[in-house]
């Protein structure tokens, strides 16, 4: 039997699923073998503790053959495990179906992670608290004082990208952020949050938060780019090269077309990109895999000075 996890945004999540589950039938001939679909939320691989179920599969020896999820999930495991752990099938994949020339810059020259998407991160706030006139359209403006600042739980694949990015561009800064962040809901929640002004401001899914841009919901356009939180498939060591089938499913067109209609951005050169060069600014500067999964690791392991009893 073929272990398949599929962990996506929630705003694409339920299309997926059922896309793979009425392509199954085809995909376990193709194969010659079983698939069982999971996600995170299944008995065998959620906690009560941590939305984080890649390390917890390991260590219970149920890691999936095949993965979909996103890249935060690798943060917590070594580059040297990372080899240890997963197949370089994906590398192979990328030569020949490269990643479109706008994404270039993920190709993961190890050849673990092949990206499926991205996720563009966006900052919202509430337009009746805080002026447009008054900010600096930086990812910065999250450290004004004057604004409360609401962000999903800390083990929400949004939090950790962002607060990897914040941690590792701006360490001088981060400190004092962290000990006026509060770290309490869902991507989906934070619009409510923000737009009864709960909250001046907060990060949520670009998707969210252009259905939110209405009468006090606006999307702070920074300079920097929008977050970017890739999804990657990966493939378990050690598996068959046909398993490579299933990222041929999640990159065709039909599934790619859906994906870009929900903001995301897609790596099938034949979809028009939902992005700008703009948006997509912190992926032409990309500084590589090690460090992006670095940056978030750090972010997961920060102790903040309350917590540390200073």
């Amino acid at each position: 039997m073929i272990r398949f996890m599929l962990h996506t945004p929630v705003n694409v999540r339920g299309r997926m699923l059922d896309y793979i589950k009425a392509s199954l039938k085809d995909l376990e001939e193709e194969v010659g073998d079983s698939i069982q679909l999971f996600t995170p939320h299944d008995p065998e691989y959620s906690s009560d503790c941590t939305e984080e179920w890649l390390t917890p599969s390991i260590e219970k020896g149920i890691m999936p053959d095949v993965i979909v999820t996103h890249a935060t999930e690798f943060a917590s495991i070594k580059e040297g495990a990372r080899s240890c752990l997963f197949s370089d099938l994906a590398g192979q994949y990328a030569k020949l179906n490269p990643i479109r020339e706008e994404m270039s810059q993920l190709y993961d020259s190890r050849g673990i992670f092949y990206p499926i998407s991205v996720t563009p991160l966006a900052m919202i706030y509430n337009t009746e608290k805080v002026k447009e006139k008054d900010l600096t359209g930086s990812w910065t403006d999250l450290f004004n004082d004057k604004y409360s600042v609401i962000s999903p739980d800390r083990d929400k694949p949004l939090c950790r990208a962002v607060g990897g990015y914040l941690k590792a561009n701006y360490p001088d800064q981060f400190a004092k952020f962290e000990e006026k962040v509060v770290y309490d809901c869902t991507p989906a929640n934070m619009l409510r949050l923000v737009a009864s002004g709960q909250y001046d401001m907060g990060m949520t899914l670009l998707s969210f938060a252009n259905i939110a841009q209405q009468n006090r919901v606006k999307i702070n356009k920074v300079k920097e780019g929008y977050i970017p939180l890739p999804q990657l498939i990966v493939w378990k060591r050690g598996v068959n090269d046909r398993l490579s089938i299933l990222a041929d499913l999640l990159t065709g067109s039909e599934m790619q077309t859906y994906l870009a209609e929900q903001d995301t951005w897609a790596v099938n050169k034949c979809v028009p990109l939902s992005g700008t060069s703009q948006d997509m600014k912190q992926l032409s500067e990309w500084k590589g895999w090690d460090f992006y999964l670095e940056a978030v690791d750090a972010f997961d392991k920060y102790v903040s000075h309350d917590e540390k009893g200073d």
